[in-house]
């Protein structure tokens, strides 16, 4: 066999095989070999954010952190739907984490610079109420981006209702 037939003949058995897997992923149908026992996304709290995790076994997929945010819409490509809304639980996360992580650093700032030069000026206090005032508002916005992700996760999931 010659090196170009091997390589048609490797070309062609791709072909055939990855048909299947792009036509599912085109429909937004679920292999159906998975069940929602085995690959169901499900939620799991952990110390840096809200973790996404697949079936009983709850295996880590991804984080969508608190601190540092990324994007994990990825993680629901087979569901326009549910990546949609992914994306959206990510941007209101990163508006969350701008405004709890600045918010954490101006009220330490402010509580430093009066501890270390033992008084409460204005700056201090005005530094410690900005930064509790944005930890404040941030709080909302951490709990508006979890419900959006769980929004997400139970769209991905409802292609495993009979």
């Amino acid at each position: 066999m010659t090196h170009f037939t091997r390589l048609s003949a490797l070309a062609v058995l791709f072909a055939v095989h990855a048909t299947p897997a792009i036509a599912q992923r085109a429909t937004g149908r679920a292999d159906p070999n998975c069940t929602y026992q085995t690959c169901a996304l499900g939620l799991a709290p952990v110390w840096n954010g809200l973790e996404v995790t697949r079936g009983d076994s709850q295996t880590h997929v991804a984080t969508l952190g608190f601190f540092i945010p990324e994007d994990i819409s990825h993680v629901f490509a087979e569901d326009a739907e549910a990546r949609d809304v992914a994306r959206d639980a990510f941007r209101i996360r990163q508006v969350a984490a701008a405004l709890t992580d600045a918010g954490a650093v101006l009220a330490v700032t402010g509580l430093a610079r009066a501890l270390f030069r033992r008084d409460w000026d204005g700056l201090s206090t005005g530094l410690t109420l900005a930064g509790g005032a944005s930890l404040a508002g941030g709080i909302p916005a951490q709990f508006a981006a979890d419900g959006a992700l769980s929004r997400a996760v139970w769209l991905f999931n409802r292609r495993f209702a009979r």
